[in-house]
């Protein structure tokens, strides 16, 4: 007969495995014994340049080479597509959503209906999580010109360089 520490431990593993599916257990475990969920991405990603270059007016060829082909069109609603994209952060709850709905009249566009979407130089970052980096510096001045001297010993003219400082 096993002894009393070892019939706990016997019944605490046998527990563990059920108490691992559990969410309210994830959330007070710490990161590192977690298990990696990873990002989810659905839909088409649209960036502001894209939205901007919509006009009334365009066939629904053009509209599909700057848009692409729309996540979502009904059998019902045969003149609407919908653009539409979602992003759940893996290990956090954050979603990220936005749509853009585009009407067409007669193969046109009509009218469109847009979420603030984000500029492309910044749509990468949201999808890849990462922070925005910081603008460039701008490049240095143009360094000043030449200046020349005589050598009153030699009669030898002499070019002496002038840098800008640097900060080392």
């Amino acid at each position: 007969m096993p002894t009393a520490p070892a019939l706990r431990l016997l019944l605490a593993a046998a527990l563990a495995p059920l108490l691992v599916a559990c969410q309210s257990t994830l959330e007070r475990m710490p990161p590192l014994l977690q298990p990696y969920q990873p990002d989810v991405q659905q839909g088409n990603v649209v960036t502001k340049e894209m939205v901007e270059g919509l006009a009334p007016g365009m066939s629904r060829e053009q509209v599909r080479f700057l848009l692409g082909t729309p996540a979502l069109t009904s059998v019902f609603h045969q003149d609407r597509w919908d653009y539409v994209y979602l992003l759940k952060r893996g290990n956090s709850r954050e979603v990220q959503s936005r749509r853009l709905t585009v009407y067409f009249k007669d193969n046109r566009v009509e009218r469109f209906v847009s979420d603030d979407m984000p500029p492309e130089a910044l749509a990468d970052n949201l999808i890849l999580g990462r922070k925005p980096k910081a603008t460039p510096k701008p490049p240095p001045e143009q360094p000043a010109p030449l200046r020349s001297r005589e050598d009153s010993r030699t009669g030898i003219e002499i070019i002496t360089p002038t840098s800008p400082t640097t900060g080392f």
